[in-house]
């Protein structure tokens, strides 16, 4: 039988460790990010687009949790890494109007040579989403919701897409027959959710680049058995579907839950590598 000291120590053991599970969950939230630099080796890429570098910036969530100081500060991360273009994956704000502010002033002044590029999430849905784009437009990020843009190199093009979350309402939707507007470019589709990958690679992407899942925020044992895996089998990182490609960033902000366990906060620095042009080195 459990004596009672023995249960109050029990007890009090139990409450240190979640106290300081969640401590710790709490610092992690409030980090500055890490650079997670992948290669993505591409099949279907141009040898002429052989080592672009894509920064990706996802689910910032500018609010309680994301004060404008600490966005600056990743702006600044962002363009010491010299990437040739950035894209913001969605979220950039929580879900108060003043949010719209507060993302404006902490990444103003971000910029790339080939342009700073975003998209909305569900979360910019909760506010006017034409204030959610207003406030990419004020920080330097052309909105691309439902919009393309292109850039062309010894004769080959690149297609960057934006597509609307899925979760938009009052009349706006998510169009992913866009990219096939694209049938000669290389297609990079931003899209903020990764269970868009399917219907983007229907309509032709070859590269999807998506957020939302924070990577689960709370991930005690990898991706396999992750808190996001109740909404999406894309959790964090590459997948690839024959020559399609999806990467998912855990982003750098939080939700709710101001905790990250497993999942820490990080930006994406991307380098595409066309495997033709490997091949055309390697003979």
């Amino acid at each position: 039988m459990l004596s009672r000291r023995k249960f109050l120590k029990n007890a009090s053991l139990t409450a240190a460790s979640t106290l300081g599970f969640a401590g710790y969950g709490f610092s992690n939230a409030l980090d500055l990010p890490g650079v997670r630099r992948r290669r993505l080796d591409l099949p279907s890429l141009p040898p002429e687009w052989e080592g672009l570098r894509i920064l990706q910036i996802s689910d910032v969530h500018a609010g309680p949790y994301m004060d404008a100081d600490r966005m600056q500060r990743m702006r600044d991360m962002a363009g010491s890494l010299d990437p040739d273009i950035i894209v913001f994956t969605g979220d950039p704000m929580d879900r108060r109007d003043s949010d719209a502010d507060l993302f404006a002033r902490g990444f103003s002044g971000i910029s790339a040579p080939m342009g700073v590029w975003g998209v909305l999430g569900n979360h910019d849905h909760f506010i006017d989403p034409a204030r959610s784009e207003w406030a990419l437009e004020a920080a330097g990020i052309q909105p691309l919701v439902n919009g393309a843009v292109t850039f062309e190199r010894s004769g080959t093009s690149l297609a960057l897409i934006g597509i609307e979350d899925l979760q938009a309402r009052d009349g706006r939707a998510p169009d992913f027959s866009l990219i096939e507007k694209y049938p000669t470019s290389f297609r990079v589709c931003l899209c903020h959710q990764p269970q868009g990958w399917r219907q983007a690679v229907a309509a032709g992407a070859h590269l999807t680049l998506s957020g939302h899942t924070h990577g689960g925020q709370i991930a005690l044992t990898g991706r396999n058995l992750n808190v996001a895996r109740f909404s999406t089998r894309y959790v964090a990182g590459p997948y690839r579907r024959e020559e399609a490609f999806l990467y998912v960033s855990r982003g750098v902000g939080v939700g709710a839950v101001p905790v990250r366990v497993g999942a820490p906060p990080e930006i994406d620095l991307l380098t595409l590598r066309s495997t033709a042009a490997s091949k055309s080195v390697a003979a």
